[in-house]
């Protein structure tokens, strides 16, 4: 029976790409350095000029306010550096209907401004916060899966597919990240594309791939940003595909973790209760699993993985081993208990024909 699919994006898809500020901060180990306005006459510095260099400065190193209070005593663009100007002023617009009119002015007035990648994307997000989501896919359609090298392109991509998510085109949205991969793994941008990915899979109906993408978060980035979310998401996949026990534990792991959060709000409003006993972390990289297949050919364990996948089996995995020639080995579930695990077993065994074995994970 299908369920209708709960919404998780929350305050953290608002989260995903930093607001305009953030933007131009971005990850300042990749980001080249503003260059500085020429001055009109050589050795010469008008304090116009030299305030406007300053905001730069400063919106680059994340101190909004100091760019906004130097830009206060900026009345009008030089005449030798009319793009920074431009750009200020529609990054500093507090606004919200001034700024997205700052930034679409920028972006036709300025063709060829330095900063039209920022702008691009600080626009996108504008229009997102507004809730204007088609807006928001077409803004951010000059960037592209296969293309983008640095962090704006990387953010932007994100930035479109939750639009595209938040339009209600889940198996588009995940399609669209997924083309993304090689881009954003890896990359400081890979914890809000992993919980991206998550939620469109989420929505599209596939817990199980949902599973596998917040595994990838949690383990990679146990105490990010998104750890509370990712939680909490595992714990509603998880009871979507049956798994009711796990799925209450982790929820109660929420709870003890990140008792002040939104998500162990929402885990006590569900009735869950954390008792005196500890709370057992998910085994995110321990436990037992399932082996169902040994193959000394990686495709025939492939596509033994998509099938068990495909028939609602969560956590399902291909693990190559140490041995010349090498056997891969296709495991099923992520179990804190012996006994759970052998569930899964007797159940692919009674449905399926399965012979399976227990390994730790």
């Amino acid at each position: 029976m299908k369920r209708r699919l709960p919404v998780v994006l929350g305050v953290a898809l608002a989260a995903v790409i930093a607001l305009a500020a953030a933007v131009a901060l971005g990850q300042r180990s990749t980001a080249k350095p503003t260059a500085k306005p020429a001055a009109p006459d050589k050795g010469r510095v008008s304090p116009e000029e030299r305030r406007l260099t300053q905001a730069t400065e400063a919106l680059a190193q994340g101190r909004v306010d100091d760019a906004r209070d130097l830009m206060d005593g900026v009345n009008a663009a030089p005449r030798s550096n009319p793009d920074d100007y431009a750009y200020l002023k529609a990054m500093l617009t507090e606004d919200g209907n001034a700024h997205v009119a700052a930034l679409e002015s920028y972006l036709r007035d300025i063709p060829k401004g330095r900063h039209r990648r920022e702008a691009t994307l600080a626009l996108g997000t504008a229009r997102y916060a507004r809730g204007e989501y088609a807006e928001t896919e077409n803004v951010l359609s000059v960037f592209s899966p296969g293309v983008e090298k640095d962090f704006i392109g990387r953010r932007a991509i994100v930035q479109r597919g939750l639009a595209q998510l938040a339009r209600g085109d889940a198996a588009g949205a995940l399609q669209f990240l997924r083309s993304a991969k090689a881009e954003l793994t890896g990359s400081p941008e890979e914890e809000s594309y992993d919980f991206a990915v998550s939620q469109a899979a989420l929505r599209a109906n596939k817990p199980a791939d949902s599973i596998d993408a917040l595994r990838d978060l949690l383990e990679r980035h146990p105490k990010g940003d998104y750890a509370p979310q990712a939680l909490y998401a595992m714990a509603l996949c998880m009871e979507m595909v049956g798994r009711t026990g796990d799925a209450a534990g982790v929820f109660r792991q929420v709870m003890v973790r990140y008792p002040r959060s939104y998500e162990a709000t929402r885990a006590r409003d569900r009735g869950i209760r954390v008792g005196a006993a500890p709370v057992t972390p998910f085994p995110l990289g321990g436990g037992f699993a399932v082996q169902v297949g040994a193959f000394s050919r990686r495709d025939l364990a492939d596509a033994l993985a998509r099938d068990l996948k495909a028939a609602g089996v969560g956590d399902v995995t291909v693990r190559q081993g140490t041995e010349i020639p090498p056997v891969f080995r296709v495991r099923a579930g992520a179990f804190s208990s012996r006994e759970e695990a052998r569930a899964l077993g007797e159940r692919l065994r009674r449905e399926r024909g399965f012979s399976y074995t227990i390994v730790p994970r």
